[in-house]
Parts: C-alpha cells; structure tokens; sequence
C-alpha cells in the first residue's frame, strides 16, 4: 500500500511523527469517522506502518446515531474503507463499531461534550480490549485554531490558550495522539484528492447552533476576509507558543513545590509559610495553580483574579478561605495547610 505521492506535505508529517512513537509494537488505535480528516490519516498510516514495528491497525468507528440512516451510512462506509485498505496493508487491519443510545448524549446544551466524553471513553475500551497502549485522532491546525478562538471567546486563562494537545493521557496504560496537529485542512484535502480516496461529509458540521460551526463557518472566514488572512495558521501556532510556556511554567512551578512543600498529612498539602512568603505573588500563583491542578481541587473553576488575591493574602499569619470544591486554605505561625473541608 503506498500513496500516489509518498513526499506530500501531509504524508512526510505522519512519516515523522510515527518515527517518534515508541509504544506501537502492540498495534495502534484510530478513531475514524469517515470524515476526510480521520480517513486521511488512517490511510496515511496504513502505508507506513510495517509488521517490523506494529502487529496491527485497529479502525474504531462509534456510530453516535445523532442523524438516522446518514449515521449508518457513514458506519458502513467506513467498514467498506477498513475492508479496501486490509487488502492492501502488510498488516493485520481490525474493524471495530459502537453504536450508541441516542437518548445517552442528546439532552441540549451538552450534546457535543456528551458526545466526546462517550468516544474517547470507547477508544480507551477498544485500546484495552486489543491490548494497545496508543490511539490516534486526525484532529488538524484548523481543528486547533477553531478551539483556540472558542476557548478566547468564553474567557479562558492561559492553560486554555493551549489548545488540543499533541499527546495526552487518556487512561490508565492508554495515550491519546494526534499525528496530523500541525497539518491544515488543505493538506488533507489534497492527499485524498491525489490518491482518488473518497470520504463523508457529517451535515451536523453545517448547524450553526453549535458555537464550534459558528466559529468555523461565520467568524474565521470574516476574520480571513477582513483582517488577517492568515489567522488560521496564527492561532494554531498560538497553541503551540502556549504549549511551550506552559511547560516553563510546569518547572518553575515544580521547584517551587521542592523548596515549601512540607510532608503531607494525609488529605492535606502542608507549605513552609515562611519560605512560601520569600517568592513574589505571581509565582505563587503559579504554584498554587499547578498544585490544584495536580490535586484535582478544581483549578479550572477559580479565575485570574481570584489567583492573584489568594496569593498575595495567602502568606498571612491566620489567614483561611475556602474555596471550590470543598477546599480550604488556612495558616498558622509556620505553616499553609491546604485540603478538604472538614466539617
């Protein structure tokens, strides 16, 4: 199996990015729609990859049955695409299919997020199942873009700035990737194009009720229009100037942590008062930032306001907040103690 043109932009980023994958032995997950985006990259991948390196590809399709027979259809279609590339792949190629409950994620407002959780859920199974530790999505730079904005217009910190990330834990032994991040959409396109590869269009891709389709489809083209043709490719590589910081951030935030963090009494984070009050208060926002994030107390619930005051008060002898989640904050003398209310 081999691509019409095996130096196409799109075909040498996967090459690339496959060259840097370490857990593939076992096989690999990819989720695939039947969208042009999740077929590209599951025929891009089904070229490259050898019985040397992997044992096989496995193509997950959950049919989230939110369209009647189109959500069908598009289940077949992908099962026939699974049955053409097996024909022609040096590896073993494994059709898996989930046909979902509508009535499980179609309560409105939280249809799309409803609909994530239940997918990535299923690729989680499906990798343990096949016994493989990694699962690919085909999402792109103007997936990225459009997240970028969408997170913007809803207020989000610097941590949302971030966007969808190359890599990520998905569960426990399984790791979500996404080889074709850095790709646009044109890209993708114009591989399928050159390899005469068919794909589906999803119509809810069309309804302007979603704010993703609105950004997509309303406001990118008028900011492409009317200020800054190039705005895709800008907020794509945002995310990844974010990415970057983020990860200073991590470090400081992580040798921060080494100089006030005392040993912990069981549920409760215990700070050297003392040394915390030596590092100026963004810093210790920061910290605090990092260490909630790490506790899973709720990190995303508290604003860049809110992270400011806490850290210029925090240092304070008998100072106490509680915030979300049931956490408290309090000091004495030589200490912060931070953990669960406890009533």
């Amino acid at each position: 199996m081999k691509p019409t043109n095996s130096n196409s932009a799109l075909f040498l980023e996967v090459k690339q990015f496959l060259a840097g994958c370490k857990c593939l032995k076992e096989g690999v997950v990819i989720g695939v729609s039947g969208g042009a985006d999740s077929i590209c990259l599951a025929h891009a991948v089904g070229c490259l990859l050898k019985k040397e390196t992997c044992k096989k590809l496995v193509i997950a399709h959950l049919n989230h049955n939110a369209r009647g027979t189109q959500s069908d259809a598009d289940e077949v279609f992908v099962q026939d695409f699974c049955f053409k590339i097996q024909k022609e792949c040096v590896i073993d190629v494994v059709f898996k299919r989930h046909k979902l409950d509508f009535g499980e994620t179609s309560t409105a407002p939280s249809w799309e997020k409803k609909a994530r959780v239940a997918r990535y859920d299923w690729f989680s199974k499906v990798a343990l199942e096949e016994k493989v530790n990694t699962v690919f999505t085909a999402h792109t730079s103007n997936d990225q873009a459009e997240t970028v904005l969408m997170r913007l217009i809803r207020g989000t910190g610097v941590q949302g700035l971030e966007g969808i990330k190359v890599r990520r834990k998905l569960s426990k032994g399984v790791q979500l990737a996404r080889p074709i991040l850095s790709c646009p959409k044109a890209q993708v396109i114009s591989y399928l194009n050159e390899n005469k590869i068919s794909w589906r269009e999803d119509s809810s891709n069309l309804d302007t009720k979603y704010l993703r389709n609105r950004i997509r489809l309303q406001l990118i083209p008028l900011l492409r229009s009317e200020f800054q043709p190039a705005i895709d490719s800008i907020l794509s590589n945002l995310a990844g100037h974010i990415h970057h910081y983020r990860s200073l951030e991590k470090r400081l935030a992580y040798k921060i942590g080494l100089i006030v963090e005392k040993p912990r009494v069981d549920q409760f984070v215990i700070l050297d008062r003392e040394k915390l009050s030596g590092f100026s208060f963004w810093k210790i926002a920061l910290f605090l930032r990092s260490l909630f994030a790490r506790e899973k107390w709720g990190a995303d619930a508290i604003n860049f306001k809110q992270w400011r005051n806490l850290s210029l008060k925090i240092c304070a002898e008998g100072f106490e907040a509680h915030l979300t989640a049931g956490i408290r904050i309090r000091t004495n003398r030589f200490t912060v103690i931070i953990g669960p209310h406890q009533s």
